[in-house]
């Protein structure tokens, strides 16, 4: 069976981030708020927005890309009750990103397939 790459997320639906470490704990992982500060942040197969809110009150921006239509719109409310004006989420696939080369100082994979 072939599949397009723009049907992928809606294969494997994003699970809970009940069951991921908090944002916090994760990025201090990845070598702490250093690692966004001030940066332009893109965080591949988001799902509900998890780890792109985690480093929005550290980062200039933080784009979050899913190919789960539902785990984009979980983001976008999460991220209007957090007021974190400097998230933008869309829906997409990590094969054809809708951004230019060089957009992002950083990206993050956070349990993703």
């Amino acid at each position: 069976m072939v599949t397009s790459s723009s049907a992928v997320g809606r294969l494997l639906p994003a699970i809970s981030s009940r069951l991921r470490p908090p944002p916090d704990d994760e990025l201090r992982e990845y070598g702490g708020v250093a690692l966004v500060r001030r940066k332009r942040v893109i965080d591949v197969g988001c799902g509900d927005g998890r780890m792109a809110l985690g480093c929005a009150p550290y980062a200039s921006a933080v784009f979050g890309v899913d190919p789960d239509p539902s785990a984009i719109r979980l983001a976008r409310i999460k991220a209007r009750e957090l007021g974190a004006a400097n998230t933008h989420f869309k829906v997409g696939v990590a094969q054809e990103l809708p951004f230019a080369d060089g957009s992002f100082d950083v990206v993050i994979l956070s349990w993703t397939l």
